[in-house]
């Protein structure tokens, strides 16, 4: 049976995936931060899941904490294992019948890893099967950002720049995101997007 609900979800991470790799490749990256919010398709907020990951063998690179701000000691002192952070998702997951994410395939691919580690190939072959709706590609025809110097000189010229998530907040709500890169502040300002976007649709 379908549910009418939706998983909108962030995801930060130990680095970016290795895109031509599989998933149960060791080297491909962990959680840091993830938070799961399940919504109504009205916009009410019915529960949420959200924690810092425990490193287990591996560490957050310096880099990657300047831009998420959580350091391999802060999620040493705060985080709980990986295999149940993922148990936590699914939780919330599996009473949706979409998930939601600000460019679903940095964050999709983060869950496949997630589960191929922890559930196997199955979970995370229904994992992929799953109805998706991604903010990101969805907004981009209505922001219409112009293309950046690297597109200019690609053959990607004549297309409008993806939004970040803070650039398709600040167009379709008027407001700035406050607190981005924290997986909880990425997915409520990913929900008020979606939201948005679904409104504009509906009037058009």
């Amino acid at each position: 049976m379908s549910h009418p609900h939706l998983n909108i979800f962030d995801t930060e991470t130990t680095g970016f995936p290795l895109w031509k790799e599989p998933s149960d490749d060791p080297r491909q990256p962990h959680l840091v931060d993830i938070a799961a919010l399940l919504y109504s398709p009205t916009g009410e907020l019915i529960d949420s899941f959200e924690t810092i990951i425990r490193p287990d063998g591996w560490v957050i690179p310096d880099e990657v904490a300047a831009i998420h701000g959580i350091t391999t000691e802060m999620a040493m002192d705060l985080g709980i294992p990986e295999a149940d952070a993922l148990e936590g998702f699914l939780a919330i997951h599996e009473r949706a019948g979409m998930r939601v994410a600000h460019n679903c395939s940095f964050d999709d691919r983060i869950l496949r890893i997630a589960l191929m580690r922890y559930r196997g190939v199955e979970a995370a072959d229904a994992f992929r099967a799953g109805a998706s709706y991604c903010t990101a590609i969805n907004s981009k025809p209505i922001c219409q950002l112009p293309p950046t110097e690297a597109m200019l000189r690609s053959r990607f010229r004549n297309q409008f720049k993806t939004p970040t998530l803070a650039e398709a907040h600040q167009h379709l709500l008027g407001e700035e995101l406050v607190g981005a890169h924290r997986a909880r502040t990425d997915t409520e300002g990913c929900a008020r997007v979606y939201f948005a976007l679904q409104e504009r649709l509906a009037a058009a």
